[in-house]
């Protein structure tokens, strides 16, 4: 029988990693960079964070078709967690005064969630942001309210919206 290199091996000349039968459930094979390794289940503590990073953030995006119309916007969210910050992103220019987007969940708003769009030097692809600190804790599948102040007098001017959420 022909030598083939390890790399080369397919189909049923594959196996499972060193140690594979005795290791117990949940638990993944983590290389301690001398050639081998030991079986370890992972947790909050063991997580290197130089080489991980935001384990439980995810993000969302839906838009604003029009800053001009003073209305709410709802999102669902799929996740119970936090939310951590809104960014929004102009296509276009605004004119005449300052908008603003102000975000609730059921109806209270939350705190540090209020996004101001500055019509003075706006330009397409101006980025706002806000850093919500309270009130900011959503349950699975509940919505997310933005409500547009409708401000601006430039019809048709949106606005792209990321959620970042610390999902629990």
């Amino acid at each position: 029988m022909a030598d083939v290199e390890h790399k080369n091996l397919t189909g049923a000349s594959l196996h499972e990693p060193k140690g594979a039968a005795a290791a117990t459930a949940d638990k993944i094979y983590v290389a301690d960079g001398a050639g081998s390794g030991t079986w370890e289940k992972i947790t909050a503590d063991s997580i290197d964070t130089n080489s991980i990073k935001n384990v439980n953030e995810v993000s969302l995006e839906f838009v604003i078709d029009d800053l001009s119309s003073a209305a709410s916007h709802f999102l669902v969210l799929p996740w119970a967690g936090d939310i951590t910050k809104i960014y929004s992103v102009t296509d276009t220019s605004i004119a005449t005064t300052d908008t603003t987007l102000t975000s609730k969940i059921g109806g209270v708003a939350i705190t540090g969630g209020v996004i101001t769009i500055a019509f003075s030097g706006s330009a397409a692809g101006d980025v706002d942001s806000c850093t919500p600190s309270a009130l900011n804790t959503v349950t699975e599948g509940q919505a997310l309210e933005i409500v547009c102040g409708g401000e601006t007098n430039t019809s048709g001017a949106h606005a792209h919206l990321t959620v970042v959420m610390d999902i629990s």
